[in-house]
């Protein structure tokens, strides 16, 4: 399947787009340092300097694919934290609404996962980046990982009565959001573990939010979630 990019800039040219794409499954297989301008210009097709004239060499357009998927989902991404920052603020230490915000939580953050299939090469560079940090590290950990633990350690601090503070709390929330992450980079075997040819299709996704829901619920300490909170989303509650 073709990967296909928007980038940020609203009239990027075509060749500006055929070298994104190309880099980005160039350096998901062989690495920034394995790659060099040449190779993506011999592959996207292009002349070495549009490589310097579009994005000024080979770092920024290794960032600028970062930013580039980054930017595709933020908007998502800002809505559905916000949600769960109300709904939290709203919940102090109400279980119920706590497990509805569980529900909220993995929802939304397997409805954005499978959303990404067509980004498959970028959770390649993901791995990569975190599995030895570099310069685009702390973008990542600034646009997705810090947001999203702030919120897993006031859900946890507000489930297990503790400060959000906390070692415990945090150390919850860390553990929590590897699992996530986990649904990203092994995804081809909990596809073929369970039989999943043809990927993602809507009940699989339903059913891998209610399963991720649960798992979140019990590790925080709420135990499973049921059909209370269920409930309480499908009457109105922040999506």
């Amino acid at each position: 399947m073709p990967v296909t990019l928007r980038p940020s800039d609203p009239r990027p040219g075509e060749t500006r787009q055929r070298i994104l794409e190309t880099s980005l499954r160039l350096f998901a297989e062989h690495g920034f340092k394995g790659v060099s301008v040449r190779d993506i210009s011999a592959a996207a097709g292009v002349n070495v300097a549009a490589v310097n004239y579009h994005f000024g060499g080979k770092q920024g357009l290794y960032r600028t694919i970062f930013e580039t998927v980054l930017e595709e989902d933020q908007a998502r991404f800002n809505e559905q934290t916000a949600n769960l920052s109300t709904l939290l603020a709203r919940a102090g230490d109400d279980r119920a609404l706590l497990a509805a915000a569980v529900e909220v939580l993995a929802s939304g953050l397997v409805g954005r996962i499978a959303a990404y299939e067509h980004a498959q090469w970028f959770g390649v560079l993901l791995a990569r980046e975190l599995a030895l940090p570099g310069e685009l590290f702390e973008l990542l950990y600034r646009r997705r990982a810090e947001p999203l633990l702030a919120l897993l350690t006031r859900l946890t601090a507000a489930a297990q009565g503790v400060a959000a503070t906390s070692t415990t709390a945090r150390l919850t929330a860390n553990l929590v959001h590897g699992q996530i992450l986990n649904l990203v980079f092994a995804r081809p075997i909990l596809w073929r573990q369970m039989g999943w040819e043809g990927g993602y299709t809507p009940e699989r996704v339903a059913l891998l939010a209610r399963t991720l829901a649960d798992l979140i619920s019990r590790a925080v300490g709420l135990g499973e979630t049921g059909p209370a909170a269920r409930y309480w989303i499908d009457e109105g509650g922040p999506r």
